[in-house]
């Protein structure tokens, strides 16, 4: 049986930051162990040979090529934090094996899309919703950030984004170094640029990082475009405890008092 994925052969240009201090130019590499210790993580993902993993509670498949989250706390503390809106609907960027949009189903979410640039990803996701039998409601397409999202209208949405910035020029190896490499802050730029397209009028908006990620920079790219983080939760924990994963909420700063 073929999951049901939707692609898409579209890449938008990334838009300016206009003007934010670090927000505008290209970032500066990441120190050499940062990037060091990340490109080993990505090489155990790659070396993996389990086929399935257990997450909140549940057993998931994955397929190869697709990073595991038993790898990292990540996935588990996003997922745990995220107030998923009951009855309403949910945008996850970069769903991977599918744990979070799953789980936001299982939730009560009326209705949700999971998107991801990487086709095996967006098929785990997919088979991890029939898996847990809510395919019906986990539409999953593959695409570039916003590029592939056939709808507006979220009442959530949100993206553990890549952590370590890397410099323009960089060539990722493998779609899995897509998972912790942001080249030239596309990631975060094309997020807090496109993300108001997709919201409801009240919906929420939350982003996932880490302390090894170029915070000052975030900060810059999302006050450029009318946003403010907020800091909600931050975790440090096994198996990978020397990171401290981060949930931003980012308020939109363009609403007027009658639009909050």
């Amino acid at each position: 049986m073929h999951e049901r994925v939707e692609h898409s052969n579209t890449r938008g240009t990334t838009p300016s930051p206009g003007r934010g201090g670090a927000a505008g130019g290209t970032p500066a590499p990441s120190s050499s162990a940062v990037v060091a210790g990340s490109t080993l993580l990505v090489e155990r993902a790659l070396s993996e040979g389990r086929r399935n993993f257990d997450a909140l509670g549940r057993s998931w498949d994955l397929l190869p090529g697709v990073f595991s989250p038993a790898l990292t706390s990540s996935t588990g503390f996003y997922t745990r934090h995220l107030p998923f809106p009951q009855g309403g609907r949910f945008l996850e960027i970069g769903c991977g094996a599918g744990v979070t949009a799953v789980q936001a189903a299982l939730s009560g979410c009326a209705g949700v899309t999971a998107v991801d640039i990487g086709p095996a990803a967006a098929a785990n996701t997919a088979r991890n919703a029939r898996r847990h039998g809510v395919s019906s409601r986990v539409r999953v397409v593959v695409g570039d950030v916003f590029d592939a999202v056939p709808d507006s209208g979220y009442d959530l949405v949100f993206w553990a984004i890549p952590y370590v910035a890397m410099p323009e020029g960089y060539e990722h190896p493998c779609d899995l170094t897509r998972a912790v490499f942001d080249v030239g802050h596309h990631c975060c730029r094309s997020y807090l640029a496109g993300a108001r397209a997709v919201l409801a009028p009240r919906g929420r908006l939350f982003l996932g990082f880490g302390d090894i990620g170029y915070r000052d920079a975030m900060e810059d790219l999302a006050a450029a475009h009318g946003w403010r983080p907020e800091l909600l939760a931050a975790e440090r924990a096994e198996p990978d405890h020397h990171i401290e994963h981060q949930m931003f909420e980012l308020h939109d700063t363009t609403r007027t008092a009658g639009d909050a």
